[in-house]
């Protein structure tokens, strides 16, 4: 890993710590990151920048962490067809147990939830590209286009993580019935296209 590599992970490191504990709502962010990461506060400005470009480079780091580790349930799940189940609840048990995200939404909610709720269409469009060939396999030679499932799915994973309903999904078991249970009700009313 070359110098400038390091010394963004150190102050990405250092942001993360200061993040947790309350540094989201705070005008002082680089002051703690440069305390915490043992540098001048013109350092981490000069690896990273402004306090944007910080939680920007946070919320990339964090966002390649997760497509990473969604690669791994994917590759394990395929053929993803007997699995899908286990593909959304592993990203909605993610988002709920990831502790930046939720110190985010405890903290500034106004700032997070446009992301994934307006702005959604952005996080999809990452996870396409990784996700579609695994789609196209479910799909077989279905006439329905990948990008439409990849979209619909990610919308309910959206709305499972950020939203509460009447039925209580408080362990993965929980919401992995729930599904198959929404899965068989859809499929149980058939939509008419024109």
């Amino acid at each position: 890993m070359d110098t400038v590599s390091r010394m963004r992970k150190r102050v990405l490191d250092a942001a993360v710590d200061c993040l947790l504990i309350g540094g989201f709502a705070t005008g002082r962010l680089h002051s703690a990151i440069a305390q915490r990461a043992k540098l001048s506060r013109p350092t981490v400005y000069k690896y990273v920048g402004d306090q944007e470009a910080i939680l920007d480079a946070v919320l990339q780091r964090e966002l390649a962490i997760f497509l990473g580790e969604l690669q791994a349930v994917l590759d394990r799940a395929f053929p993803v067809g007997g699995q899908l189940a286990d593909v959304i609840v592993f990203v909605v048990w993610h988002a709920r147990e990831h502790r930046l995200l939720q110190a985010a939404l405890r903290q500034v909610p106004e700032r997070v939830l446009p992301w994934f709720t307006t702005h959604a269409h952005e996080i999809i469009a990452q996870l396409e590209p990784m996700v579609t060939p695994y789609v196209e396999d479910y799909l077989g030679p279905a006439d329905i286009p990948p990008r439409v499932l990849i979209d619909a799915l990610s919308r309910i994973a959206l709305s499972l993580v950020f939203t509460t309903g009447l039925v209580e999904l408080d362990t993965p078991d929980k919401l992995r019935d729930y599904l198959a249970t929404t899965a068989r009700a859809l499929g149980a009313f058939p939509v008419a296209t024109p």
